[in-house]
């Protein structure tokens, strides 16, 4: 581990730093929310930023294992430093609304809590367009220092984390992510997800850890080839699709 973190951090010391400062976050809101009782739509008001903390942390350490692929030293420059200004910017604003007893997400009570909410929205689908175009930039990129099969799961895990991740648009559109049901009512521990009604967060985090999930197909399957790596993206998809059906359809999963 010790090996991996120090590779991480030679690849890209920003990611690698803002992936730190968000474990640090992580660990500081668990303990602030020992303190502050105050709850938000039946939870913990901490509960969201200690999601989101651990999540944009996995994200920027994750980044610098695939960027080490990547020959265009000048694009990766510019994506890494947007990457950290999105996520710190992301983490601020959800980290302050929670302060301040306000929902971070689809709140449009007031106009500073809406700007925050549609400037959240700009940031973070401009990022998400520009891992999107990372991913697509992949394909000129040879099966030379790497596998086919690892070059084709990094391809595609980036291609379909940016798309599922643009799912949360339509979570957006509606104020809400439940469907069938308002916010806020009986879900599973820490993630929160509904157990009444359609819940579009499954999918959305079900398809951005595609990221994680299909180069780990090929490093713990330690296949070679490209056709089983395309086979698996093709399954877990539908799959992560399927979820999305069922969430807009008011079905719970749970």
């Amino acid at each position: 581990m010790k090996t991996l973190f120090t590779r991480i951090r030679t690849i890209s010391p920003a990611l690698y730093y803002c992936g730190l400062a968000h474990l640090a976050l992580f660990v500081l809101m668990i303990i602030i929310a020992q303190f502050d009782h105050r709850q938000l739509m039946g939870i913990n008001l901490w509960t969201k930023p200690v999601k989101f903390a651990i999540s944009i942390a996995i994200y920027c350490l994750t980044w610098p294992l695939l960027l080490q692929y990547f020959p265009f030293e000048r694009l990766k420059q510019r994506f890494v430093n947007y990457t950290v200004f999105a996520m710190a910017f992301e983490m601020l604003a959800i980290a302050s609304q929670a302060a301040r007893g306000q929902l971070s997400h689809y709140n449009t009570s007031g106009i500073y809590n809406a700007l925050v909410f549609s400037t959240m929205g700009i940031v973070i689908v401009s990022q998400t367009l520009f891992a999107m175009y990372i991913g697509i930039r992949f394909f000129k990129v040879k099966a030379v220092q790497i596998t086919p099969a690892l070059l084709w799961a990094i391809r595609l895990g980036i291609i379909m984390a940016g798309f599922f991740a643009l799912e949360g648009g339509i979570m957006a559109s509606r104020l809400a992510h439940t469907v069938g049901a308002a916010d806020g009512g009986p879900g599973i521990p820490f993630f929160n997800w509904s157990r009444i009604a359609g819940d579009l967060r499954i999918a959305h985090f079900m398809g951005l850890h595609a990221l994680q999930i299909v180069p780990l197909f090929v490093v713990l399957t330690g296949v070679k080839n490209a056709r089983p790596v395309i086979v698996f993206a093709s399954v877990y998809f539908i799959m992560v699709s399927l979820l999305f059906v069922e969430a807009m359809l008011g079905r719970p999963l749970f």
